[in-house]
């Protein structure tokens, strides 16, 4: 595997929109925790004005950064990540992933 240095976004499209701040702040924390995360940021939709490229109907987006592609795969299978997924997959209908090289 390359030494890559990668940026790990990930969209979530909750079950209930009222859950937002909740899975903001209780859940999404514990991503940023995990030790091969490099740098760790979590948020919402900005309020930009509405284009048809412009997409506001995820809820939550982290974003994690790596230092390379082995450090993003120790991150699968890190425990808080899979805890992360045990706890919460039950709050979210949809989650997109987008991996960028940097």
């Amino acid at each position: 595997m390359a030494k890559q240095k990668m940026i790990h976004q990930v969209y979530f499209w909750l079950h209930d929109v009222a859950d937002t701040q909740e899975f903001l702040t209780e859940a999404v924390p514990m991503l940023g925790k995990c030790p091969t995360v490099g740098k760790f940021i979590a948020g919402v939709p900005a309020e930009t004005e509405k284009r048809d490229v412009v997409d506001h109907s995820w809820q939550v987006c982290c974003t994690s950064f790596f230092d390379s592609l082995e450090d993003q795969l120790a991150y699968q299978t890190e425990p808080l990540h899979l805890e992360f997924i045990e706890k919460y997959s039950k709050m979210w209908k949809t989650v997109k992933v987008y991996d960028i090289a940097i």
